[in-house]
């Protein structure tokens, strides 16, 4: 775990960080940037990585703690995204190759059927796009931006 965290703090970046919550070593907190010319522009979105003992054979446990109006992100935060489930984890994705993919998911949501947690976000993405970037621009200012 020391060698990924250490990797990061080598290799920063301006769209995401991430480091040990607390004590343990296999909870770690994160952030994501609102990617420009996205609804999530100028939000800091906070996660939460919680990384099983036998990592990195197997996936690590990604959920927002900030609401997000997104099609592969639950009310509760949980995140739907193929690169996290157990049958097509890939162990030679990074932790920043992995907050990258969770970054560009903001730019391009996941909509394709079988690929969303919120249908009926998903819908209002493919048919009323204008809406949907209006209540997800609105989640992102009352909940990821200061003041």
């Amino acid at each position: 775990m020391r060698r990924y965290l250490l990797d990061l703090q080598r290799n920063p970046s301006p769209i995401y960080s991430a480091g040990v919550e607390a004590e343990d070593v296999y909870v770690w907190a994160s952030t994501i940037t609102g990617p420009p010319g996205t609804p999530y522009e100028g939000g800091v979105f906070f996660l939460r990585i919680i990384f099983p003992p036998d990592f990195p054979w197997k996936p690590p446990k990604v959920h927002f703690r900030t609401p997000i109006f997104h099609p592969n992100v639950s009310y509760r935060g949980n995140i739907f995204h193929p690169m996290l489930m157990p049958d097509t984890w890939c162990i030679a994705t990074s932790v920043a190759q992995m907050l990258m993919s969770l970054a560009q998911m903001l730019l391009h949501p996941l909509v394709a059927e079988g690929d969303v947690v919120r249908e009926e976000v998903a819908v209002m993405y493919r048919e009323d796009r204008a809406s949907y970037e209006e209540l997800a621009r609105s989640f992102t200012k009352i909940h990821a931006m200061d003041g």
